[in-house]
């Protein structure tokens, strides 16, 4: 229970940020000193763990403190709570439009 707490909080969060100004998600500077694959017209490769909020679907990466709500969700809704690779666009700092999904063992 409390584990589902935790993500519903951290949806919460995130929820903000997505919305919120480019100045309060820094988005300026958000490339920077960020180790994830990336491309310059935004695509992105992250590994981590899809989490469900109330239908909406984020990505807790991996290894680091980043989450991202995810769109395009019929993609993902089969791939609830496993281990994925998403590629995808970003539409914001914490926004990723799916592209692919690849389970990883």
């Amino acid at each position: 229970m409390k584990r589902e707490r935790d993500y519903r909080d951290l949806a919460s969060v995130l929820l903000q940020l997505a919305t919120g100004p480019p100045r309060m998600a820094m988005a300026e500077n958000w490339a920077e000193g960020c180790p994830k694959a990336s491309d310059d017209e935004g695509h992105r490769v992250v590994v981590g763990t899809i989490v469900d909020c109330n239908q909406m679907f984020f990505l807790t990466e991996e290894s680091s403190p980043h989450a991202y709500v995810l769109t395009n969700i019929a993609r993902v809704k089969t791939f609830l709570g496993r281990k994925v690779r998403i590629t995808g666009a970003l539409q914001s700092p914490h926004v990723l439009t799916v592209e692919t999904v690849d389970e990883l063992h």
